[in-house]
């Protein structure tokens, strides 16, 4: 139990490092010149995280999720218009409950 902890928020740590921070504290960081996309936890069960983000129809997005094998698994690459992107934990042992999404 303790080694999930640690790797879990190993996981997170490199997370915040890498600029997606967890969906709870998710605040969009805008470029110069640039429009910041509002983003948001859109959907989640036991398999699956998703993130929407709109905004900003020119800058891209996905989603990412953390799965009880230790994988971090992303979806797919999306405009900030409203869009969702999904991140897919099946046949990883289920999502965490740890997601966010990068700008």
């Amino acid at each position: 139990m303790r080694l999930r902890h640690a790797i879990a928020g190993s996981v997170l740590a490199a997370a915040v490092v890498l600029g997606a921070v967890p969906a709870a504290q998710a605040a969009p960081v805008g470029e110069f010149g640039a429009a910041a996309a509002s983003c948001r936890t859109s959907w989640s069960d036991s398999n699956t995280y998703a993130a929407q983000c709109s905004g900003a129809p020119s800058r891209k997005f996905y989603a990412w999720a953390e799965c009880n094998n230790g994988q971090i698994v992303f979806g797919q690459t999306k405009y900030a218009n409203g869009s969702q992107s999904y991140a897919y934990c099946a046949g990883k042992g289920g999502f965490t409950g740890y997601g966010g999404w990068v700008v």
